[in-house]
């Protein structure tokens, strides 16, 4: 978690998870950015470069073999090439389809 260094506000945090079932089953010992977030007034600061280099820093210390982040490839935020400066590549893309669980509403005619 980042904070202002004037207020003590957090600004910014990043969550990471690593699954033990994983690492048992693949051999790879991975610490996954699973949220990353920046206050509104805090964004185009840094506060996220600095803080997935930290917890990149903090993955490597801890013994990670790897670290990983699933991202929307169409993210209108800018959240690609943020990650792709930090140093991640593209290893996997995928399609997700949706529907609604809603029924169509019945026409009232007749």
């Amino acid at each position: 978690m980042r904070r202002d260094a004037d207020s003590g506000v957090a600004v910014g945090m990043l969550l990471t998870y690593s699954w033990d079932a994983d690492t048992e089953a693949t051999g790879v010992r991975d610490a996954h950015f699973m949220t990353i977030g920046t206050r509104r007034a805090y964004r185009k600061r840094g506060v996220a470069s600095a803080l997935i280099s930290h917890a990149l820093r903090s993955a490597q210390d801890d013994g990670f073999d790897r670290a990983s982040i699933e991202v929307d490839a169409d993210s209108p935020t800018g959240a690609n090439g943020l990650y792709e400066r930090a140093g991640f590549t593209v290893t996997r893309t995928e399609v997700r389809y949706r529907d609604s669980c809603r029924k169509p509403r019945r026409s009232r005619r007749g």
